[in-house]
């Protein structure tokens, strides 16, 4: 059996952004649940039956928020879908709490990460739903 240690951590949540900020807000009992009627276009939210989300808030890491420019450039913002670039910038933190700058091929091969994801991204869940909402099921039978 091999050991594992943890050494460093990383979130991003709809409580925040940074595990300090994520604790602080929970010691405070604060919720990360909110409405999404205020989202553009209101139309694209009335459709759906829930009105409420996790969402991750918006603006820079000095505010405990999420900016995806903290994390990457345009070019790699647009080739990923939004909870993509939450597991880099999760690994980034991790990496970082731990002091730990893996260099050569032998540190690169030792290093493990453990990530998680709720949902995925809410806009292409919102997306996908929406088009599909008119019939298509993989339960729906097909007469022969």
């Amino acid at each position: 059996m091999r050991r594992v240690a943890v050494t460093g951590l990383g979130a991003i949540t709809p409580l925040g952004v940074g595990v300090r900020q994520i604790w602080r807000r929970l010691l405070a009992s604060h919720n990360g649940i909110a409405s999404v009627t205020h989202l553009q276009p209101e139309s694209r939210w009335a459709e759906i039956p829930s009105r409420v989300a996790g969402l991750v808030p918006v603006g820079s890491v000095a505010e405990g928020k999420w900016q995806t420019s903290d994390w990457m450039d345009k070019s790699e913002e647009r080739r990923m879908a939004k909870f993509s670039q939450y597991a880099i910038a999760a690994t980034e933190m991790a990496f970082e709490d731990a002091g730990w700058k893996p260099t050569t091929i032998e540190e690169c091969e030792m290093t493990g990460i453990c990530l998680g994801s709720g949902i995925g991204n809410l806009d292409d869940l919102v997306d996908t739903s929406l088009a599909f909402h008119n019939g298509v099921s993989s339960f729906r039978e097909e007469s022969i």
